[in-house]
């Protein structure tokens, strides 16, 4: 037990580098110093953000460069990512499918995983998910993976949202609310950056513009560099 809360409360303090870093590049009421970023993950940035953050423009091209597997990390910065010092194992915790069973990211291994945390009354977490469904597409077949956990709601309200708003990407539960506690615990949406052993690379807070540009070439080299 003291060895499980030492993991999960060294993870909390990297969020924070996380959250310190990033809460400055994003136009949604989670910035640092909203009274909001106070409640629960199911209270958090109910609020319309004026736009999505604007990443600065690099060229459309998607030709990759070829960058180390180190190199390729520390480019995560130039998107708005804090990269931790080092990779971190992910504390433990439980989600369930749309149909209750048991969901790990176990199955995931040997993939890159963009891991987002999201709700679906967060306007931010809405406005942000075509684009994640188009970066999705274009590089799942290059090795990343994209896994959206829902927090603090139900499966027939995530099942109902996703009717209209369809994506082909694995949709997870967090109805308890507590790894969106551990993992998003200042505001939604929240997204982290797993290498292929499950670690967390870095991560970053609000709404975005996934098929940006320069996002999406600096995600294209991460997923084809080289150790």
């Amino acid at each position: 037990m003291r060895q499980k809360i030492h993991q999960e409360g060294l993870f909390i303090l990297f969020l924070g580098l996380v959250l310190s870093g990033c809460t400055r590049n994003t136009t949604s009421s989670l910035a640092e110093g909203n009274p909001t970023n106070s409640r629960r993950p199911s209270e958090v940035a109910r609020t319309e953000p004026a736009s999505l953050p604007a990443n600065s423009a690099a060229s459309s091209s998607q030709e990759v460069s070829l960058r180390t597997r180190k190199e390729a990390v520390e480019a995560l910065s130039s998107i708005s990512f804090t990269v931790f010092p080092v990779p971190q194992d992910l504390p433990p915790f439980t989600a369930q499918d749309l149909q209750g069973k048991p969901f790990s990211l176990e199955q995931f291994k040997g993939s890159f995983v963009l891991l987002n945390f999201w709700a679906t009354w967060c306007p931010p977490c809405r406005q942000e998910m075509p684009s994640m469904e188009t970066l999705y597409t274009q590089l799942k077949n290059k090795g990343l993976v994209i896994v959206a956990i829902s927090v603090g709601e139900d499966p027939k309200t995530v099942s109902q949202f996703l009717v209209t708003n369809p994506h082909s990407f694995p949709i997870a539960l967090d109805p308890s609310g507590r790894a969106g506690a551990i993992f998003a615990g200042r505001g939604i949406p929240t997204t982290y950056i797993l290498d292929p052993q499950g670690r967390a690379l870095g991560g970053t807070i609000g709404g975005r513009d996934w098929m940006d540009p320069r996002t999406v070439r600096v995600l294209t080299e991460l997923v084809t560099s080289k150790e």
